[in-house]
């Protein structure tokens, strides 16, 4: 009998090695503590909605991973691991799962639309990608990934207008369990955008989170330097509003 399995063609097999080659120098960037080969200046940076969605699929692996092995349970021994999470951080994880699955789609989508013949075609394909109409508009066109290079490594999916940058989501590491790191690695992820804001226009750009971006973040609004704007939102198609956040560190 023949089997059902086709073998590899050769261009599989040079896609595939390519594939887990580019995801090992990613890795190595952006999960392994940063080295003195790195200036200040390389701990931030865009980077392009593949590597960001490439980035992204790996870490729902390791949130997966990490959530399942809670450490020693005093009831069951010295070698025993918890298989299960619980606990106050249960719901913002949870929610960050989903952002994972979310983040790693719009990107995704964002980098296959690049991938159009012109940059027209590519800009309405953008527009076309469901997760990011926010507020009843198409924010795709002006979507941009930004990593910040520290460890734990964070990742941020923005959408870049003249006047104004959004937060569409943020996400940090899955494998950094410890609040206090993880809150700091938001904050500085959060200044830096601040930063490359207030370049714009000579500082008249402003920033802000959206509030569904807000619910998986670990830190305050007071150890985050944001604060909710006053009667925020646009209308959105069904007549809701979304609130957003003003970052001010």
């Amino acid at each position: 009998k023949s089997s059902l399995r086709s073998p590899l063609s050769a261009t599989d097999v040079i896609f595939s090695n390519l594939t887990h080659a580019m995801l090992f120098v990613l890795l190595a960037i952006l999960i392994v503590p940063r080295t003195a080969a790195f200036s200040a200046n390389e701990k931030f940076t865009e980077i392009g909605p593949l590597k960001a969605a490439m980035l992204t699929k790996q870490w729902q692996g390791l949130l997966q991973e990490v959530d399942q092995k809670v450490g020693i349970v005093p009831e069951l021994g010295s070698t025993s691991v918890g298989v299960k999470r619980f606990g106050p951080e249960l719901k913002r994880r949870t929610l960050c799962a989903r952002q994972f699955e979310r983040f790693y789609e719009n990107t995704f989508a964002l980098a296959m639309a690049d991938k159009a013949t012109t940059p027209d075609i590519a800009r309405a394909k953008r527009l076309l990608v469901p997760n990011l109409i926010v507020d009843g508009q198409a924010r795709g066109a002006h979507c941009a990934t930004f990593a910040s290079l520290t460890s734990p490594a964070t990742i941020a999916l923005v959408e870049t207008l003249p006047d104004e940058w959004s937060i569409l989501a943020l996400t940090v590491n899955p494998t950094e369990r410890n609040i206090d790191t993880i809150v700091a690695a938001e904050y500085a992820m959060i200044t830096a955008l601040n930063s490359q804001v207030r370049a714009l226009k000579a500082g008249s750009s402003s920033l802000r989170l959206l509030a569904e971006a807000r619910e998986t973040l670990a830190g305050s609004s007071e150890q985050l330097g944001i604060a909710p704007i006053d009667n925020s939102g646009e209308a959105a198609a069904d007549g809701e509003k979304t609130v957003w956040f003003r970052c001010q560190s």
